[in-house]
């Protein structure tokens, strides 16, 4: 992952000395970008196997950028979805008007939920300012990270402790007129949780 996050910084950085900053009013009221991401997530080898867990997931996500004077801060919500070794099963009885008394043997799910918050700079470049790249740090927090049963009130759960915490992240984006494309790569800079992504982003202005 280290050196996906140097070739994305590269690629970035050899482009620097042509970029130039437009001079449309973006910069000085600035701009919100919205989108969609999807990544596969990389865990501490003794965090995964104390947890149960594979030592990688997917995750999905949306996200939010906001862009003025070249100076860029991102917000995100990613769901998680682990790849679970302890997996359980419970006899459940439904509840409701489409299953009231219904009796079924259920499995549990393992997810998690991460937000995340990330500024740094991003220099734009190409002869329409179309492409960008943006270097920044961050910080991301496991809220909500559990295995149990979907959709059951009162079944047993667990909790599955993986953290987040500081991370430097990479990003290296394509703007097509319509929407904006790109891939994304997070390093984390503790090694008792996640340890780094890599995912792809789709972008739309408002």
């Amino acid at each position: 992952m280290k050196k996906v996050l140097c070739a994305l910084a590269l690629a970035g950085i050899s482009q620097i000395s042509v970029a130039q900053e437009s001079p449309s009013t973006e910069n000085t009221i600035g701009k919100w970008d919205f989108g969609l991401r999807a990544a596969t997530i990389s865990f501490d080898k003794d965090t995964a196997l104390a947890q149960g867990i594979d030592e990688s997931a997917y995750a999905i996500g949306v996200n939010a950028d906001y862009s003025k004077s070249n100076w860029l801060t991102s917000v995100g919500l990613d769901i998680i979805v682990y790849d679970d070794n302890d997996e359980f099963r419970q006899v459940v009885v439904g509840e409701g008007i489409l299953n009231d008394g219904d009796v079924s043997s259920e499995s549990s799910s393992a997810n998690g939920m991460l937000v995340s918050v990330a500024t740094g700079y991003q220099w734009t470049f190409g002869q329409e300012q179309d492409v960008s790249f943006a270097l920044q740090g961050g910080f991301s927090h496991m809220f909500l990270s559990e295995r149990a049963i979907d959709l059951c009130s009162n079944c047993y759960s667990e909790d599955i402790d993986v953290d987040g915490g500081f991370y430097a992240q990479a990003t290296l984006m394509k703007d097509t007129g319509s929407f904006a494309i790109g891939l994304y790569a997070q390093q984390y800079l503790s090694g008792d949780g996640i340890n780094n992504s890599l995912g792809v982003k789709l972008g739309f202005s408002f």
